[in-house]
């Protein structure tokens, strides 16, 4: 389920959920307010009915009379008009004419209105011809022309009574009211209920929608999307605007304000999303305007304070040139003003252009030097006194490095020269040693002590030969002096080989080797013999230090990209050495030095992987010993 809501779908039943019940909630709240407002809890439905239509009946009444009226003449238009929805109603005069009535009568004339019309005479001819009349609305509670008459002699009066059409033939204000004031009515105690669990929708889906922000399925890392990576002032700018709009609009037009605040209302959940992942990232303050701003300025001032020492005659100069340029707008004088011109057209202009071609200078011998190039030397002739100076300290950054790399490749052939010449001259005597070796062992003798000595002499013969060529092909392994012919290879096929090779082996050291390979075939471009060497090192070593009785693991793993072999054993010794040391040459596993080996088998792995376009990393977790070779696939 976890999951499920991490993936986009998930997402959008949460906020829609979120969405929902908020309306919900405040409709519930709007109803509940209105209710109690409307005394909806002290008196029964047909009463609260009664006076909610009167009110709407005594608009409905105004408004019909305000249409017809005539300002110009001071008279209604009368006549007979169509109804044009479920109230009913006439107008009278005082003598109970009807002047105005619709095309049907409601069963009875239930409201009643009472409007006067006075001349106003006091008015300018240039006022308004609305201004001319006083009209007033008086209510029902006045039964009779002559209490009117009594306030103005020359005030005419009309009276004004509706009715509702019984059938409610049409769609209106009065339909709905009736249907509406139904609902919720019905709804007056329940309506607490669907506030509370709309409320707790909205909090449990908004809490998980925030959970699940920046979160993918099966993924436990935070994973932004690019609308978290708009600057946070951006985001929050559209909302704030929508505010001051609403707020200068209220008394405007009031359905725009509507639609825009529902429509940033959609918006402010992904709002909510957007704040959540940047919490969780560490990036709300950081991907902001004003951060990055004022981060800008700290790196400015800690970069003028650092390069003070050079930046005060900098500062001189535009003091120095400022002041001129105030000297030059002070003037009035053309004169003046033209002879600063032309001084600034001749003197500045062209130091600007001289500096900034001195530092391209120095771009490019930094480019130069950065690309390996020591040979570059920069040209410091006419140089200003401070460029000259970092001119110069490139030059003679190239020549030590020059002089650096010329001593590191002598003492490397040097050191290969060294081994190779050694090896060759110790390799003479040491073939006459073993083959003389070897046939003493083989002759008849009947002294125990006699054949003992022969074999450790030949053993230890064998060793030194193997030491001596171990070493020969690490140094040249090193230096890049060995040859590689990289063929297509089947990656499968170094560990098959590598677990026949090794089974009898493996089993004298009372270890067993398992190994695992996918079933898909792996192409690499690889060296057979020197990759073969690699594997011989690798799992001598595991022969050689792991805990007897527990298992060398070889597994072949394809990650995409790359072919990975992970040999991973269990040590018998403490393995109190770091990775680094351990890949380091003459280093062995064991400090007692108890096992044979020259502590040469994974340095000499690790060059020959590397001149394979492979890596050979190590690492350690307690007694468990993890090599990793990679070898990019074809």
């Amino acid at each position: 389920m976890k999951n499920f809501f991490r993936t986009f779908v998930g997402k959008g039943i949460l906020y829609t959920a979120f969405i929902l019940s908020t309306l919900m909630l405040l409709a519930s709240v709007g109803g509940a307010g209105y209710m109690i407002f409307s005394e909806y809890y002290r008196h029964s439905e047909e009463d609260l009915r009664k006076i909610e239509l009167e009110r709407y009946a005594a608009n409905h009444l105004e408004s019909a009379f305000y249409n017809w009226f005539n300002f110009d003449t001071g008279k209604l238009d009368g006549g007979m008009i169509a109804d044009d929805g479920n109230f009913l109603y006439r107008i009278t005069d005082e003598n109970e004419n009807v002047i105005l009535t619709t095309y049907h009568e409601p069963s009875e004339y239930t409201y009643k209105r009472y409007i006067t019309v006075i001349p106003n005479n006091s008015v300018d001819i240039n006022v308004t011809e609305m201004s001319r009349y006083e009209v007033t609305s008086h209510s029902d509670t006045i039964e009779t022309y002559e209490e009117l008459k009594k306030l103005n002699d020359k005030q005419e009066l009309y009276v004004l009574e509706g009715g509702l059409n019984p059938q409610l033939n049409y769609i209106d204000d009065f339909y709905l009211f009736i249907n509406l004031h139904h609902t919720l009515y019905s709804l007056r105690y329940g309506i607490y209920f669907i506030g509370i669990l709309s409320f707790a929708i909205m909090i449990v889906s908004f809490v998980a929608l925030m959970c699940v922000s920046g979160r993918r399925p099966k993924k436990e890392e935070i994973v932004p999307w690019y609308f978290h990576k708009v600057p946070y002032e951006l985001l929050i700018a559209p909302f704030i605007l929508s505010f001051f709009i609403a707020a200068a609009g209220s008394n405007g037009d009031g359905e725009v304000v509507a639609v825009i605040m529902g429509i940033m209302s959609l918006f402010f959940p992904l709002l909510c999303m957007s704040t959540a992942v940047r919490i969780k990232t560490h990036t709300l303050i950081k991907n902001t305007i004003a951060y990055k701003v004022l981060a800008l300025c700290w790196k400015g001032i800690c970069a003028v304070a650092k390069n003070m020492k050079f930046l005060y005659k900098v500062f001189i100069a535009l003091f120095v040139l400022m002041f001129f340029w105030l000297i030059l707008l002070a003037a009035h004088d053309r004169e003046v003003n033209a002879f600063f011109f032309v001084m600034t057209g001749i003197f500045v202009i062209p130091f600007i252009i001289f500096v900034a071609l001195q530092i391209n200078k120095l771009k490019k011998g930094a480019k130069e030097l950065a690309s390996g190039n020591f040979d570059h030397v920069i040209d410091t002739k006419w140089m200003l006194p401070e460029i000259r100076k970092h001119a110069e300290d490139l030059n003679n950054i190239a020549e030590g490095q020059k002089i650096a790399v010329a001593e590191k490749v002598k003492s490397e052939r040097m050191k290969t020269e060294l081994i190779t010449n050694v090896s060759h001259d110790i390799k003479t005597p040491l073939t006459s040693i073993i083959n003389y070796a070897d046939l003493i062992s083989k002759e008849e003798t009947t002294s125990e002590k006699g054949k003992e000595y022969s074999e450790v002499l030949v053993r230890q013969s064998v060793r030194l030969k193997t030491l001596l060529e171990d070493l020969v092909e690490a140094s040249k392994a090193s230096t890049g002096n060995l040859e590689v012919d990289l063929q297509p290879c089947d990656a499968q096929v170094f560990v098959t080989q590598c677990a026949g090779e090794f089974e009898e082996k493996m089993s004298n050291a009372n270890l067993t080797l398992v190994t695992n390979v996918p079933e898909q075939s792996i192409r690499i471009m690889a060296d057979g013999r020197r990759m073969q060497r690699v594997f011989d090192n690798l799992l001598n070593n595991a022969c050689k230090y792991s805990l007897p009785g527990t298992r060398v693991y070889v597994d072949l793993q394809d990650n995409g990209t790359d072919a990975v072999f992970i040999f991973k054993n269990t040590s018998k010794e403490p393995l109190n050495m770091s990775e680094e040391e351990l890949m380091e040459r003459f280093t062995r596993g064991d400090s007692s030095r108890n096992t044979e080996g020259s502590g040469l088998g994974l340095s000499i792995a690790g060059n020959l992987a590397e001149l394979q376009k492979g890596t050979l990393r190590l690492s350690t977790d307690g007694d468990l010993f993890k090599a990793t070779l990679t070898f990019p696939k074809i």
